[in-house]
């Protein structure tokens, strides 16, 4: 059965090309979940997923990581006002439920383009007042940066191409595909 099938009928699935195949993302997610779990061994952790994109990447990482006291989380921004002339301004829809103070923090991220949502999420949590912040993305995309800002984990970089799947979506639509797809033919 095709991925595509997941799509509704009014997508043109054949504009999309695979791209990295499943057994590829989870070789990546089990070692960002060992790299981890050897850093933060015996400690504890609040993950804090950036959704929705991060929920299918940070649930499976979640599951991997070995020996430490892991707690979940979630964030929710978006960009308002934004147009052709503006980035826009970037505002909370769901803040932390959890206290952070004094406590390690990794924010997970799907991927990593332009940095402003990124940027601003960090700065929101480190007034908190964290221990300490870290960012792990399983997907990178540098030369899109807008902003200057870097991940502590990186699962892979990718080249310049519109993707879906595991999590990225195209209108909320390819977020539950397992494999991740490229747009052969961009906009």
């Amino acid at each position: 059965m095709s991925e595509f099938l997941k799509f509704p009928s009014n997508f043109v699935s054949d504009q999309f090309v695979e791209y990295i195949d499943k057994s590829e993302i989870q070789t990546v997610v089990e070692s960002l979940a060992h790299t981890i779990s050897q850093k933060y061994k015996g400690q504890e952790l609040v993950l804090v997923g950036l959704l929705k994109g991060s929920m299918i990447f940070m649930s499976d990482l979640a599951r991997q990581i070995k020996n430490v006291k892991v707690y979940i989380d979630f964030m929710k921004v978006e960009a308002v006002g934004r147009s052709k002339e503006s980035n826009g301004t970037i505002v909370i829809s769901k803040d932390l439920s959890s206290d952070v103070l004094n406590k390690n923090v990794l924010i997970v991220e799907e991927i990593i383009d332009t940095g402003r949502a990124l940027s601003f999420v960090k700065e929101r949590i480190a007034q908190a007042e964290p221990s300490n912040i870290e960012v792990i993305t399983l997907f990178d995309k540098p030369y899109k940066r807008a902003v200057p800002v870097k991940a502590d984990y990186i699962g892979k970089q990718i080249e310049d191409q519109f993707v879906i799947g595991y999590g990225l979506d195209l209108d909320q639509y390819g977020r539950n595909m397992s494999e991740i797809y490229y747009l052969k033919y961009p906009n």
